[in-house]
């Protein structure tokens, strides 16, 4: 499946809605919206992950990168991974880092 990354924001949370896979190919689009999310003064990142398919290492590294570019009090809440995206990120534990969610939280 083709991947697509928009970003929103509103207030002082953005929102990265992420689609198909996001693997080597793909996840430097995933890293600019990050990098723009973080200039945006923004106090959460929602990372939507409900149509996200498959995460890979690479996309794992960008999730990272995300935690790294985002200032320490800025809350990482990821939302709805599928069950094969949600065990990359545990095992990696990659879920003591962020929340995880399964719905965007208001």
């Amino acid at each position: 499946m083709a991947f697509n990354a928009s970003l929103s924001t509103k207030g002082d949370t953005a929102v990265i809605t992420l689609v198909g896979d996001l693997d080597d190919a793909n996840v430097t689009t995933f890293r600019d919206k990050v990098a723009a999310a973080s200039r945006a003064g923004i106090d959460r990142l929602i990372l939507d992950m409900s149509q996200l398919d498959t995460l890979s290492a690479a996309g794992l590294r960008g999730l990272a990168f995300a935690r790294e570019k985002m200032a320490d009090d800025v809350d990482i809440i990821v939302v709805s991974p599928n069950e094969d995206v949600r065990a990359a990120i545990e095992g990696a534990d990659f879920q003591l880092s962020v929340t995880i969610a399964d719905t965007v939280p208001r």
